[in-house]
């Protein structure tokens, strides 16, 4: 982000385009207060699509000279007191590993390789879907924070989920939904904080480096599979999912349409009870 908008200052841009930044990579302080620096134009934090939509229509005001029209004060960053501030603690000092067992039995796969699956019914996950996800984070069903109007669980039970009632007949009717998934076991080792996944004939086939919690235990996502000096191999499992590319033609229709909080349907993710029994991997993609 911070390249582009050094690229729109130089190309002599920032005063004719304002820019609205989010996603979870983000935050406000970064943006309202490192990048506003840094840009010689307008720029915005937005946290979703629906902030983003009232910041247009602040930037739109403000533009045509409408009465009243402003866009909302840049946030300030939370500073702590210096008399509380505490200085970073180097990490503690200890082994490499973690005091993880390394003795329990070595599972034994199913097979090894991959295997597809295809034509996965909506009716066999349509019950896993994070409601909480949907209903707050995309749809923006939230209690008035005076008090006043309908509470959280009226607005779902009269918003929430009849629309999402009808967007699974929808998605059942026209089959939008077209979930596959890509699974399978590979045998692997451990190096440090890298898990190391083996090809058939031991060599590596690629390999994954993990963060090390820097003090307590000094947990490391590797440390749960047998270390290359142990002399065995272990096994990991992957998967990959998809629902398809049919849903993001329908939502890509829907946001072109304007219809934002439906286009949203598209995101539902699992709940946390279900994402819980994955492994390793699991991304969707369309």
């Amino acid at each position: 982000m911070k390249e582009n908008l050094q690229e729109l200052n130089a190309r002599d841009l920032a005063a004719k385009y304002p820019v609205i930044l989010g996603g979870a990579a983000l935050t406000r302080a970064y943006v309202e207060q490192d990048l506003h620096a840094l840009y010689e134009g307008e720029v915005r934090y937005a946290r979703d699509a629906f902030e983003g939509l009232r910041l247009m229509d602040a930037l739109i005001g403000v533009k045509r000279g409408v009465p009243g029209a402003k866009l909302p004060e840049l946030r300030q960053r939370r500073v702590r007191p210096a008399a509380s501030a505490q200085v970073a603690e180097p990490a503690e000092a200890g082994p490499v590993r973690s005091d993880v067992a390394t003795d329990n039995p070595v599972p034994a796969p199913p097979f090894f390789g991959t295997r597809v699956v295809k034509g996965i019914p909506l009716r066999e996950y349509a019950s896993w879907l994070d409601e909480g996800a949907l209903f707050k984070g995309q749809w923006g069903l939230k209690a008035p924070r005076t008090g006043d109007g309908p509470g959280y669980e009226e607005l779902v039970e009269r918003e929430g989920r009849p629309r999402l009632r009808g967007w699974l007949e929808r998605l059942h009717t026209e089959n939008l939904l077209e979930a596959a998934v890509v699974y399978g076991y590979f045998p692997c080792h451990s190096e440090g904080d890298d898990l190391v996944v083996l090809a058939e004939d031991g060599s590596e086939r690629c390999r994954f480096t993990f963060p090390r919690q820097r003090r307590g235990r000094r947990l490391c996502l590797a440390d749960f599979f047998r270390p290359k000096e142990s002399g065995e191999t272990d096994v990991v499992g992957l998967q990959v999912v998809t629902v398809g590319s049919r849903i993001g033609e329908a939502t890509a229709d829907l946001f072109a349409s304007d219809a934002y909080r439906d286009s949203a349907i598209r995101r539902l993710r699992l709940s946390s009870r279900h994402r819980r029994g994955y492994a390793l991997g699991c991304h969707w993609w369309t």
